[in-house]
């Protein structure tokens, strides 16, 4: 089980900012959601569970601020390849 941060890849980034629910929740057309991708703390983990094991892609972006009003965004891609908001 490897539970290291992966960067996110270019097509990675691309696929997150043409997501629709997170332009929505962000503010954001996509061409802006990818220029804002590449400027705050994102990354991608190969999520592992304990049960069944390995179940997607799991990415977090970050802000490039910490405060309680603005949490970090998870998104999860499982085997049917379709990213969705972890709330």
């Amino acid at each position: 089980m490897n539970n290291k941060p992966f960067a996110l890849t270019n097509d990675e980034i691309k696929e997150i900012a043409a997501f629709t629910e997170l332009q929505e929740m962000w503010g954001f057309e996509a061409a802006e959601m990818e220029s804002v991708i590449r400027s705050v703390y994102t990354v991608r983990f190969d999520f592992v569970s304990g049960s069944p094991g390995y179940v997607g892609d799991l990415f977090i972006i970050q802000s490039d601020y910490l405060d309680s009003d603005n949490p970090a965004t998870r998104l999860y891609r499982g085997k049917d390849n379709k990213l969705m908001i972890l709330n």
